[in-house]
């Protein structure tokens, strides 16, 4: 298994990995400048750096700046990401011996991986959302509603990219999900419960949930925003479904968050009930041969009790053992996530409400 095998597909990914070896944080950064210097000559040369009226010059558009500074480098950087961290998370349960995962399956759980039809279907996805978002910028009072020319044009290329890159991530991240239950969903996993992480040695994993889960909030607050603005630009009757993308981004944040974790719960899980079964058992046998010595000699009626109550503390001790590969913080690093791309909403209809109720 190589890293190559993750993204062979994707002619993209071969280009900025094999070719230039770029990393994930790399490509974010180049993306906010390429987009950058891109929008900046688009505006100079149709003198829409600043506008008065009812369009916002770009220089003025908060909106595209967001979009250019936070939602560009998040899906490249998480784009290429995505394979390198499916391939290092692999790596790591094998080299600490929790599964016993054989050649065979890693060509199997590979395949998914080397479909043709991805590259295919989000390069369709990329131009239909490229033609939508240059048909819709007229209706919205930004920069690149501006002249309904090249700064939506410029708008749209952007989109259409970020599509691409968006659409190969999602496919990549379910894809990760699915070869995680196929590795560890049926098997005996080798879990140290007393591990210094938490997680039972399985924080690698608990890390990669909470990553995709960023993912969800930082695409949450784009919605969120994207919303906001159309709310105070008094459009959002026009574009109500981005309502019900809202309504779907908490339990998408809890599949993105939980699908991976759930691979191993099963195994952590059996792992421990293993663990208590064969207590119980040691507990009964040496609990039968304590009372048949009720009336016999105190000293030996004393070392079996001693040892039926060390067997009860091992069993409590064992009952301890986390069945979830997270801790408490991962947890509530997690919850923040969630309610972080909600704050602008809340914000606005709470200002609704204090207009509406003091009016």
């Amino acid at each position: 298994m190589q890293e190559q095998d993750f993204y062979t597909a994707d002619p993209l990914a071969c280009w900025l990995i094999d070719k230039y070896s770029l990393k994930p944080v790399n490509l974010g950064l180049i993306s906010i400048v390429i987009a950058s210097v891109i929008y900046l000559i688009a505006a100079t040369v149709t003198r829409t750096l600043t506008l008065d009226g009812k369009y916002l010059g770009l220089l003025e558009d908060w909106f595209a700046w967001v979009w250019i500074c936070l939602l560009n480098p998040v899906i490249f950087g998480y784009y290429l990401w995505s394979f390198k961290a499916i391939y290092h998370l692999i790596q790591y349960l094998e080299k600490t011996d929790i599964v016993d995962v054989s050649e065979a399956e890693i060509k199997y759980v590979l395949l998914p991986y080397e479909q043709k039809w991805r590259k295919f279907l989000a390069l369709g996805i990329a131009i239909a959302f490229g033609i939508w978002y240059f048909s819709v910028q007229k209706n919205v009072y930004n920069w690149t509603g501006s002249d309904g020319g090249l700064p939506a044009l410029t708008g749209a290329i952007n989109g259409a990219a970020i599509f691409y890159a968006g659409t190969i991530l999602v496919l990549t991240l379910t894809t990760n999900v699915w070869v995680l239950h196929k590795l560890l969903g049926s098997k005996q996993l080798n879990i140290n419960p007393l591990h210094p992480d938490r997680c039972g040695g399985l924080s690698p994993l608990s890390h990669y949930s909470l990553n995709t889960a960023y993912l969800v909030a930082i695409f949450g607050m784009m919605i969120t925003l994207s919303n906001y603005q159309f709310i105070t630009q008094g459009i959002a009757q026009k574009y109500w479904y981005f309502n019900l993308i809202i309504v779907l981004y908490i339990p998408l944040s809890l599949v993105c968050f939980f699908g991976p974790l759930l691979a191993a719960r099963k195994g952590m899980s059996k792992a421990k009930e293993e663990l208590l079964s064969e207590i119980a058992k040691q507990f009964q046998v040496d609990y039968s041969r304590t009372h048949t010595i009720l009336s016999g000699d105190a000293e030996a009626l004393k070392k079996e009790a001693a040892k039926l109550q060390e067997l009860r503390s091992l069993y409590t001790l064992t009952n301890e053992f986390p069945v979830w590969p997270f801790d408490v913080k991962t947890f509530r690093q997690y919850l923040l996530s969630v309610v972080t791309p909600l704050i602008p909403l809340l914000l606005k209809f709470g200002e609704y409400l204090f207009k509406n109720v003091f009016k």
